[in-house]
């Protein structure tokens, strides 16, 4: 009779072991999801050589608006901390807030860490820009203006 209870007995143990586990494990995988993320990059000459001290701003491109701004250290390092769940791009900018650059989009959820590059356009001919992709230019015009999107309510005309 003895064996039976300390079989039960052992039997209970590792239970409330493999429950307290789980719920360790379950805990920790689940911790993530109300915090905020971090958004960490570089800023790049074109011929990857840092630009330091560079001035930099986190957009939301979900509503366009401008979330928080920063100063690259010397070896074009910077980080956006407390970034909630959205859709961004980084721009970065001249001191008279002129666009001059911008980084790639990117999604971040929560308690996510993104890592992200922003590079400067090689120097060109000033006809260059002429036979080139235009769409960094447009992007980044539109931005500075305040942009956020346009459209129509008007039914399309393409033959579709």
């Amino acid at each position: 009779m003895r064996s039976r209870h300390a079989f039960a007995d052992r039997a209970v143990r590792l239970l409330a072991l493999i429950g307290v586990a789980s719920a360790a494990i379950c805990g920790h995988a689940f911790a993530g999801r109300g915090e905020p993320g971090i958004v960490r990059g570089v800023v790049w000459n074109s011929d990857n050589s840092p630009v330091p001290n560079a001035n930099v701003r986190l957009r939301d491109i979900e509503t366009g608006r401008l979330v928080s701004t920063a100063e690259a250290s010397e070896t074009g390092q910077f980080v956006f901390e407390s970034v909630a769940r959205s859709s961004y791009l980084v721009e970065l900018v001249s001191d008279q807030g002129k666009v001059i650059a911008v980084g790639p989009t990117f999604r971040i959820e929560p308690g996510e860490t993104v890592s992200t590059v922003v590079r400067l356009p090689s120097r060109r001919s000033w006809y260059a820009g002429m036979f080139s992709n235009a769409a960094a230019g447009v992007i980044a015009a539109a931005s500075t203006a305040g942009l956020i999107g346009m459209g129509t309510d008007a039914r399309p005309i393409s033959p579709q």
